[in-house]
């Protein structure tokens, strides 16, 4: 009797949860819903306001009464989702020549320096979100003369006591502003307190910077004895993405073996994209280590680059590698270089079925000029 009560009270409080869990789900879709209602219905009044400022007002500033509404309801991140959402919406309806206009009238009437100083009292992800905003309208942190100091340094006090997700968004708006004074410093205090940013990451960013990235490079790679190596990771990823002009500056660094492995095979990456003749005896080194096989095989796959027959020698002698990737690269060199003489098929048969096979795959996708026929090479 005490055992069947115990069940059916057991099975009692069971389904109690499950309705309880249900009804938590209906208020979270019915908010959702509501939100989204909510959402919508604030874009399309952002929308006519917009409009409103074009078609009815004809000025090329901004009504003092806008100007108030948006000082007004922007320093409400909700607020600031369904403004960044109506310029979206109204880019799409009316065409891009009207909106750069309106975003013309927002930069002129420099509302959005009191907008990022509200947000500086504010929570990291709120924060977080108005130094996304900046980042997709640059041009609301500039005015008529450049960039617009007391904007970018309000934004740039984000950092001090926020997230890396804070940061990071602070760090792309800067890019995008065109801010090089900002982004030294948000890469110093990044490198100072160990912030982790993914080197791709962080040379995406850098690379939408709007000034002159040649310039950008030269400072940024002028702190690269004193910033931590996941920066400068990004840095030269950053570098080897825009500027061939950092040749003979790479060259003593890939020398130093002290210099972190990630770093110099980013280096070996930048030479393989930039071909730099006095390079090719440094590479031929690296590719005859041991130390590191990563090293070694991207030291491969660069030098088919770099034709001669001191490369060919190395490449050859890089089939009986240990690694099998440091073969396979080697080989994939050797075609690329067109180099697959009878030679190089007896090393290849000697040494590594694998790497066979990807010659003959290689080969059987030359062009015409240099073509070999597959079915030729013996086994």
């Amino acid at each position: 009797m005490i055992n069947d009560l115990r069940i059916h009270m057991a099975i009692l409080m069971y389904l109690i949860g499950c309705c309880a869990l249900m009804a938590y789900n209906a208020i979270i879709i019915y908010r959702k819903i509501r939100n989204n209602k909510d959402m919508l219905k604030s874009t399309e009044k952002w929308v006519k306001s917009i409009c409103q400022q074009l078609y009815k007002c004809g000025a090329t500033m901004i009504s003092p009464r806008h100007r108030k509404r948006l000082l007004k309801k922007l320093g409400r991140v909700e607020k600031l989702i369904a403004f960044s959402n109506a310029l979206e919406c109204f880019k799409i309806q009316y065409g891009n020549n009207l909106h750069d206009k309106y975003v013309s009238m927002l930069m002129q009437s420099e509302v959005f320096h009191a907008v990022a100083v509200e947000y500086g009292r504010k929570k990291n992800e709120e924060r977080a979100y108005f130094a996304y905003f900046i980042s997709r309208y640059p041009q609301l942190a500039q005015n008529e003369k450049g960039i617009n100091a007391n904007t970018v340094d309000t934004m740039f006090s984000y950092i001090e006591a926020s997230d890396i997700y804070c940061r990071a968004n602070v760090l792309k708006a800067l890019c995008k502003v065109g801010d090089m004074h900002g982004i030294v410093n948000v890469l110093q205090l990044f490198s100072d307190k160990n912030n982790f940013l993914h080197h791709r990451l962080l040379a995406e960013d850098l690379f939408s910077f709007a000034g002159d990235r040649e310039v950008l490079a030269l400072h940024l790679w002028g702190k690269h004895k004193v910033w931590n190596n996941n920066i400068i990771l990004g840095v030269v990823t950053f570098i080897a993405m825009s500027s061939d002009g950092f040749k003979d500056v790479f060259l003593p660094v890939l020398q130093i073996k002290s210099v972190g492995a990630e770093i110099r095979l980013a280096i070996i990456q930048y030479y393989k994209k930039y071909n730099y003749k006095p390079v090719q005896h440094v590479l031929i080194e690296y590719l005859n280590q041991t130390d590191n096989y990563e090293l070694a095989l991207e030291a491969a796959s660069a030098l088919s680059m770099y034709p001669g027959y001191s490369t060919t020698d190395a490449l050859v002698s890089a089939l009986q590698n240990e690694n099998w990737h440091v073969r396979y690269a080697a080989a994939s060199s050797l075609v690329a270089l067109g180099e697959y003489s009878d030679g190089l098929i007896a090393e290849l048969t000697n040494s590594d079925g694998d790497a066979l096979q990807i010659v003959q795959y290689m080969l059987a996708h030359t062009s015409n000029e240099k073509k070999m026929n597959v079915s030729e090479v013996i086994i």
